[in-house]
């Protein structure tokens, strides 16, 4: 999945690692990430297989220990306003459902950003994004 710049922060380095997966229908889905392919994620949940649409994702939670790093020099330059420069920021994120993510902004790719809060760590992609307020930098 690594191509010219980084497209999604959820990549095959979470095959085996727990996340909490929060899809634009209300649902919670906790288990294990058993795969992680481009357009899906395959899980165990509650001991059943569970392949999730990365469409129908609003958001995920994870630890902190598991936002990844990488150079993002080709994240996203000229295709998006909020793009590295913003990393370290202080944002509130408005989701398309009407919730607010408030933290820190930490990482950026193509399709989804990654905002600290606390001792969790939240990978929202941008098409579950109202707008990003920026607070401070």
């Amino acid at each position: 999945m690594r191509r010219r710049g980084q497209q999604y922060l959820i990549d095959d380095r979470y095959e085996g690692r727990s996340l909490e997966v929060y899809t634009i229908d209300g649902e919670k889905l906790l288990g294990l990430v058993d795969e992680v392919a481009t357009f899906e994620l395959g899980m165990v949940v509650e001991g059943e297989p569970v392949v999730v649409n990365r469409k129908a994702i609003l958001y995920v939670v994870t630890g902190l220990s598991d936002i990844h790093g990488w150079s993002q020099a080709e994240c996203c330059e000229n295709d998006y306003v909020l793009d590295e420069d913003f990393i370290g920021s202080d944002v509130v994120v408005k989701l398309v459902n009407g919730d607010e993510i408030n933290g820190r902004l930490m990482k950026v790719s193509r399709y989804e950003l990654g905002v600290v809060q606390g001792n969790r760590a939240f990978i929202i992609p941008r098409r579950s994004v109202s707008f990003v307020r920026i607070t401070s930098r």
